[in-house]
């Protein structure tokens, strides 16, 4: 484990969060719409087949995890060649499905999809703690990291923009975006394989399942992640409805929002970072999901034509979103230090797992719950009837998710001070053995 890594080391191990982002957009934000406006799916059937997809994705991270935990520094590369390989026609087959075979294609595909990207994510992320050992030091690289990811979504909104432009369907734009991530990212992680150290063996005993349990910050950690990530994902889900719906934008104008938004928190990234410098990061959460709360309830009370302000909405609530990003990946971090040295035993596997399960079940939740409740309520795409059921759903429901996640980590006690005493504890132990 390094004490300071160089600037190049660092961008080694963050590009490849560019071109893994850019299908984020695509595939959770416009093609649930896709598969609704263009291919004909219900917004029950398709918000089911999300959901269920995500949850089959939910029950491998763990499974994945501990293999990590069990695998040495060769094979930790091999299973991130062989997610790669999993998502080359798993993400083409989602983007251009047989017209007989819609719904099918939309479930298997996704299935499939996020096994692929689960192979790579999960040892990508768990990286981050054999990178440095200092808590500012996690918390910088993972901001180079999102920084990244942020610009690849950059990309992924304005893509659409400029296919549309150019006379583009929506099918030819979200196959260009599927191509060139294919590309890109095959590149950026063969280099990341080759260049960068793998994560070093532990010679820390195993955990079991059961005693993942025991580890309360874990658990709280987990469970803030989980609501805040419905928070966020509810609107993501409904963000195209609630443009046309509500506000009564076209299809082309919904790129821009996206765009802005994820302007906004790149831009605002370094200024979470700086002041993760002098205040706790847990606060420093709290303080960022309390200002998403504060830029997105006026949503609840725009209606046709209020695109002007919807744009403010969009520079708030994504600053909030810069320090969304980086700041809870440094806190699983930290934890994960706490628990090899309370329990000494190795399982960084299988916590970062867990979290990025808690991030998928986060998201299928939110597929479920907001097109379940739209459905529910009697909204008909494309019809002239009441925006009340939208509003509340997309705009009311996440600020109450947000609350939540704000009183669940009050007073959470791994705080600065402590994560450099573990490191240093973790330090002088490793070097002992």
């Amino acid at each position: 484990m390094k004490d300071e890594l160089t600037r190049r080391q660092i961008w080694i191990y963050s590009l490849p969060a560019l071109p893994l982002a850019v299908p984020t957009v695509a595939v959770f934000v416009l093609l649930p719409t896709f598969y609704i406006e263009h291919l004909g799916l219900g917004l029950a059937l398709t918000g089911l087949i999300l959901m269920l997809a995500r949850l089959s994705d939910v029950l491998t991270d763990p499974l994945i995890g501990r293999w990590l935990d069990h695998a040495s520094p060769r094979r930790f590369k091999l299973i991130m060649m062989l997610g790669g390989l999993i998502c080359i026609p798993s993400l083409l087959l989602l983007v251009n499905p047989p017209q007989e075979f819609v719904a099918g294609t939309l479930f298997f595909a996704s299935i499939f999809l996020y096994l692929g990207w689960t192979c790579v994510q999960v040892p990508y992320l768990t990286w981050l703690r054999s990178l440095s050992r200092y808590s500012y030091q996690r918390t910088r690289i993972a901001s180079y990291r999102e920084a990244c990811a942020l610009l690849g979504l950059v990309f992924s909104a304005s893509l659409p923009v400029l296919a549309l432009t150019f006379g583009l369907s929506t099918a030819a734009a979200l196959t260009f975006i599927a191509l060139l991530t294919l590309g890109v990212g095959g590149l950026l992680l063969a280099q990341l394989l080759w260049q960068l150290p793998a994560p070093e063996w532990v010679t820390s005993p195993l955990g079991t399942w059961r005693e993942v349990f025991q580890n309360q910050l874990a658990k709280r950690l987990i469970l803030t992640w989980l609501v805040n990530g419905i928070a966020n994902g509810i609107p993501a889900v409904l963000f195209p409805l609630y443009i046309t719906s509500v506000l009564g934008g076209s299809e082309a104008d919904r790129p821009g929002f996206i765009l802005l938004y994820f302007l906004s928190a790149c831009l605002a990234l370094p200024i979470w970072l700086k002041l993760s410098q002098r205040v706790e990061k847990t606060h420093l959460w709290q303080c960022a999901m309390l200002l998403a709360i504060a830029g997105f309830i006026p949503a609840l009370f725009l209606g046709e034509g209020d695109q002007l302000a919807f744009y403010l909405i969009c520079i708030l609530t994504g600053a909030a979103l810069g320090a969304d990003l980086a700041l809870p990946h440094a806190l699983q971090a930290d934890v994960a230090d706490w628990d090899q040295f309370r329990y000494r035993r190795r399982q960084t596997g299988l916590l970062f797992a867990i979290w990025n399960s808690a991030t998928k079940l986060a998201l299928a939740l939110a597929a479920g719950i907001a097109l379940g409740l739209l459905a529910l309520s009697g909204f008909e795409v494309g019809e002239s009837q009441s925006a009340t059921p939208i509003l509340l759903i997309y705009a009311l429901l996440p600020c109450v998710m947000k609350a939540i996640a704000i009183t669940l980590l009050l007073r959470f006690p791994l705080q600065n001070r402590h994560q450099q005493r573990i490191a240093r504890c973790l330090s002088q132990r490793s070097e002992r053995s």
